[in-house]
């Protein structure tokens, strides 16, 4: 869909007819009815690629309803999942969907409990979709599927896992095409001064913030808080809680949203985790509480917590990767900036890494590790991960840490640069044995090939500066 700056946003639940439609998840029959009376025209099919950017293709949406109930209608080249996030393809992935062995397409499986319509498409449904290979199984390197295999591993156990994102991001009053213009050079943040929590400061903004607000509620991302943050311009909106597997959807939504609307406002957001090396980074702090498999027991005071909050400490440097994916991710992590530096965890200490929250069966972990340019998926299925390995191999309640983490350099830290990070990933049992082989292999690679991007692609303004007339 092509967008348009400055285009009005279809707000109060109306299609751009004016005529009411339903909020949050559609059935297919209140699709059928907003098709027959011409307000949905489109159906986008959506899949996370291997940074977490919805990709897909539109549909008319009549042929959309003609071939719901067949999945092999769908189709996209399974070289989506080759790409990188410049779209390049990474020759260490040819195999997956490369021109070697033709190029194929995989099958997109509409999961209709994703159904629904996002306010900033116009007349668009949107739904999320599983890929599928030709032989009928699942692409078990989707980031989607990575997350529902470790969800599955935990289910054995007798527990589920609620989570809720605090994501963080920066406005800028320049449009993207001004930011691209300017090598994002000339970037006007959308406040001028620091101003957490801060009502003045929130009031230039308002008109962005209530529409994301607005747009997010009627696409069924309910909000549970938001705030001005630390950073000129950084703005930060909680995602209220819920199973883990619809809150990455969730993610996954409001991040495409959040940028969709700057956009037709003329404005722009970056959850660049670290936009401007004299400023302060932008996390994805995500509240993970565990629960029994019925959703109905909150099980925090319970040995199974005790392992799973363990497992997370205990393999967080080896998961960084999948929690810091990019180069940038690590500028991020300095001391006094509440991004962490030390692995360890503490009672309401935001110090640390892992910050446990609650008391009794209520007792949640907040992990301040990830960054906003994590993918949700791809992050929530580390951290199930590293907590079932906690789980099985019956590891007790760690030590809490009280005081500046910041200063604990007795303690392990978290790596530095991404070269650091695929290394210790690269080298992890729990890794590989908790995802799977292939998964391993797969995120290893991504990892490596966004490394190989920046040395092997890049001339920086670093070394301009430093070379150009003095080599």
């Amino acid at each position: 869909m092509t967008v348009h700056p400055n285009q009005p946003l279809t707000l109060s639940g109306l299609s751009t007819n004016g005529v009411s439609q339903p909020h949050g998840i559609w059935s297919l029959q209140a699709l059928r009815e907003a098709v027959d009376g011409g307000r949905i025209t489109k159906v986008f099919l959506a899949a996370a690629d291997n940074v977490g950017r919805p990709l897909g293709e539109h549909l008319p949406a009549r042929r959309f309803l003609e071939h719901v109930g067949d999945h092999t209608a769908f189709r996209i080249p399974l070289m989506v999942w080759q790409l990188d996030i410049e779209q390049d393809l990474n020759p260490d992935l040819e195999h997956v969907g490369g021109l070697s062995i033709g190029g194929p397409d995989c099958y997109l499986k509409p999961d209709l409990s994703t159904l629904r319509v996002l306010p900033w498409m116009t007349d668009t449904a949107f739904v999320i979709c599983d890929p599928v290979l030709a032989d009928g199984t699942l692409l078990e390197i989707a980031p989607r599927q990575i997350l529902k295999r470790q969800l599955a591993r935990l289910a054995e156990h007798g527990a589920t896992v609620q989570c809720a994102s605090e994501l963080e991001f920066f406005l800028f009053e320049q449009s993207y095409e001004d930011g691209w213009r300017s090598r994002y050079q000339e970037m006007s943040p959308a406040s001028r001064y620091q101003g957490a929590y801060d009502p003045l400061v929130a009031i230039s903004n308002e008109s962005f913030i209530d529409a994301v607000v607005e747009q997010m509620e009627l696409a069924g991302v309910p909000i549970e808080a938001l705030s001005c943050e630390y950073g000129l311009g950084q703005q930060e909106i909680n995602l209220t809680h819920t199973d883990a597997l619809e809150m990455a959807d969730r993610h996954f939504i409001y991040k495409f949203g959040v940028k969709a609307i700057a956009t037709r406002m003329g404005k722009s957001a970056t959850f660049m985790a670290k936009w401007d090396a004299a400023g302060l980074g932008s996390s994805c702090h995500i509240h993970t509480s565990l629960w029994s498999v019925d959703g109905s027991t909150p099980l925090g005071d319970n040995e199974l917590f005790d392992g799973f909050l363990a497992g997370l400490v205990d393999a967080a440097r080896e998961m960084c990767l999948l929690y810091a994916p990019n180069l940038n991710s690590y500028r991020r992590f300095q001391p006094n900036s509440f991004a962490p530096t030390t692995v360890a965890c503490g009672n309401d200490n935001r110090t640390l890494s892992f910050r446990v929250v609650g008391d009794s069966s209520h007792r949640r972990v907040e992990n301040r590790i990830p960054g906003a340019d994590v993918n949700p998926y791809v992050a929530i299925a580390a951290a199930v991960a590293a907590g079932v390995d906690g789980i099985e191999r019956r590891l007790p309640f760690p030590e809490l840490i009280d005081g500046d983490g910041y200063a604990r350099t007795d303690l392990p830290q978290l790596p530095t640069s991404l070269p650091e990070a695929i290394d210790l990933f690269a080298g992890s049992d729990t890794a590989k044995s908790s995802l799977g082989a292939e998964v391993h292999a797969h995120l290893l690679t991504v990892g490596r090939g966004e490394m190989n991007a920046f040395l092997t692609q890049t001339v920086t303004d670093w070394e301009r500066r430093r070379y150009f007339e003095r080599t």
